[in-house]
């Protein structure tokens, strides 16, 4: 039997990118779980791999921006989301204000016609 080396090579470097891939689908899953972004640099740290090797691979390549893309959007909806929130809170800080400064003002017009009601009758 003869040991042929480039079928050896082969299937060394089918195992090892099998493996690859299982790691980075582990770190995707595992990222997923506990709700963080999907990036390049965090799979290649979680996966232990360099980001090079993600940019390579086309169909992971695809994934990551899918799983970045999703992840922009759903900062984008949040910070849309706390600005609307702060804009409101600001909106109701200055209606208690207007209204504050209506009653005072009311209050004031009412004493500007008692004054001028009490002028008007002692004449």
């Amino acid at each position: 039997m003869v040991f042929d080396q480039k079928e050896h090579l082969k299937k060394v470097h089918e195992n090892r990118r099998k493996q690859t891939l299982n790691r980075i689908n582990q770190a995707i899953n595992y990222l997923q779980s506990i709700d963080q972004p999907i990036n390049f640099s965090r799979v290649a740290k979680q996966a232990g791999i360099g980001k090079s090797t993600l940019y390579t691979i086309p169909e992971v390549r695809e994934e990551i921006i899918v799983h970045r893309n999703r992840t922009l959007q759903k900062s984008y909806k949040q910070v849309n989301i706390s600005k609307s929130d702060s804009m409101i809170r600001s909106l109701k800080r200055k209606i208690i204000n207007l209204e504050k400064e209506n009653k005072d003002l009311k209050e004031q017009i009412k004493r500007m016609y008692g004054e001028l009601f009490e002028r008007t009758t002692h004449k």
